[in-house]
């Protein structure tokens, strides 16, 4: 059975702007004269900046299904590629756009977004974490980044994969 989908594309809206609703307001007090234009075209332009961080393949197919209402078999026909592939490659997208735009949403909602599952990411050590795998030896073994994560802060790391992961998508 086909799944029908809405693509929500109200800006107003989502910002908590509803001009059709008595005093105009979906969150409470009418916003100030230009509030919410400036608020919206905020929004716009980080939602640009961070489409322009995503690959060519994981920004077409974003556009694809969020702009242009594309479905993934639509898609899939036009492009040649499995729908399998499709819904790996939109899945990595979004996340790499939620953590993109998570300080958008905290700043303007006062929502903080979950953290990805990461390991490394809820680690209150990140930074250090990050310091260790970006001073790695490429041509040397992960054993000892894992080794100095341990000895340095105290998270005992078993796979390189998740390193290795982790600075990829995160």
């Amino acid at each position: 059975m086909a799944r029908e989908r809405v693509v929500y594309r109200n800006w107003l809206v989502e910002l908590g702007y509803d001009p059709q609703r008595e005093g105009g307001s979906v969150i409470g007090n009418e916003p100030e004269p230009g509030a919410v234009e400036v608020r919206s075209q905020l929004v716009k332009r980080r939602v640009r900046e961070a489409l322009k961080t995503l690959s060519s393949d994981e920004r077409e197919i974003v556009e694809r299904i969020h702009y242009m209402g594309q479905t993934y078999r639509e898609i899939s026909e036009k492009s040649g590629r499995e729908i399998h592939r499709l819904e790996s490659l939109h899945s990595r997208a979004i996340r790499r756009l939620r953590k993109e735009l998570r300080p958008l949403v905290k700043q303007l909602y006062g929502i903080d977004p979950p953290l990805p599952k990461c390991v490394v990411c809820r680690s209150p050590m990140r930074m250090e974490i990050d310091r260790i795998i970006d001073s790695r030896d490429p041509r040397r073994s992960w054993r000892a980044v894992l080794v100095q994560i341990r000895e340095e802060c105290g998270l005992k790391i078993r796979s390189p994969q998740m390193l290795i992961g982790h600075k990829r998508y995160h």
